[in-house]
């Protein structure tokens, strides 16, 4: 072997090409302090402050892709995001550096390799979303519960939440102004209950889980007024049939707070090349 050839061999050796890896993350977040989940100018926001930990954490600039974007103060219990990064460092290892580095608001459950074809939007199957409301204005639900003074009738609120199950035109329940080429989605189910708070026994919060294959921009939040209206009293359950029909967001009821929403965890098929173009192209709620 001739100098330059060993010389070469050598600088190979130092310095070894690393490979780059798709990693699949589970993070959880209190929105409170964020303006969203996306990027904005001069904003702090849950997807900024991740990718510049990441930045730190592998030397060069990191681009997350989520499940779906949250607005300002709704929380994330089971976000997916994934990135690519050129880095030696195991997913543990990864996820241990970004717990140690992040704002506390935001922590990572899990970081596991992916395949390079999965996209946390597009490979989803469903989306589960939760909504608290709660009783009294616990100290410990601030910013976390829509607190409703008035008795809620849940066996209405049920009755009205099974009209919204299925496959309908959502265009009621979608944002004021929001135009979506197609607006059917699929809601597979929805659920409310009652049960004590774990913190304060004291206080009664009611839980509401909407679990769909893809949602509209506040979709969730307006589907959760409008069930509220219900339980109040000042709808009839069997209204929401007319609201669909309808066709048109005024017909609704108002748009409930984000802070008593989360986005409450993202189902994947366990077929891992089942990753086709989903509807759900909107912002999230």
């Amino acid at each position: 072997m001739v100098a330059s050839e060993r010389k070469q061999h050598h600088c190979n050796n130092r310095h070894p090409i690393v490979k780059s890896f798709r990693f699949k993350v589970i993070a959880t977040y209190d929105g409170t302090s964020f303006s969203g989940w996306q990027v904005q100018t001069e904003k702090k926001t849950v997807q900024s402050e991740i990718e510049r930990i990441l930045e730190k954490i592998s030397g060069a600039p990191v681009r997350i892709s989520a499940s779906g974007r949250t607005d300002a103060s709704v929380h994330g219990l089971r976000q997916v995001f994934s990135f690519c990064a050129r880095t030696r460092m195991s997913p543990s290892q990864i996820m241990r550096a970004m717990n140690a580095l992040l704002d506390p608001s935001i922590r990572i459950k899990q970081v596991s390799l992916a395949d390079d074809d999965f996209h946390p939007r597009f490979c989803a199957e469903k989306k589960i979303y939760r909504y608290l409301i709660c009783d009294f204005p616990s100290p410990f639900l601030k910013n976390r519960a829509w607190y409703i003074r008035e008795k809620l009738n849940l066996s209405r609120m049920r009755k009205a939440a099974s009209f919204i199950v299925g496959t309908h035109d959502f265009t009621s329940f979608q944002a004021s102004g929001r135009k979506t080429k197609n607006p059917v989605r699929t809601i597979e189910y929805i659920t409310i209950k009652k049960e004590h708070f774990c913190i304060d026994p004291d206080v009664r919060v009611i839980v509401i889980n909407i679990c769909g294959t893809g949602f509209l921009y506040k979709m969730v939040r307006n589907i959760v007024g409008t069930l509220v209206d219900v339980g109040r009293g000042r709808r009839q359950p069997a209204e929401i049939i007319d609201i669909i029909e309808a066709r048109n967001r005024n017909r609704a009821s108002v748009t409930a707070p984000g802070h008593g929403l989360y986005l409450g965890d993202v189902i994947y098929s366990d077929y891992k090349h089942d990753c086709e173009k989903s509807t759900d192209t909107e912002k999230e709620n």
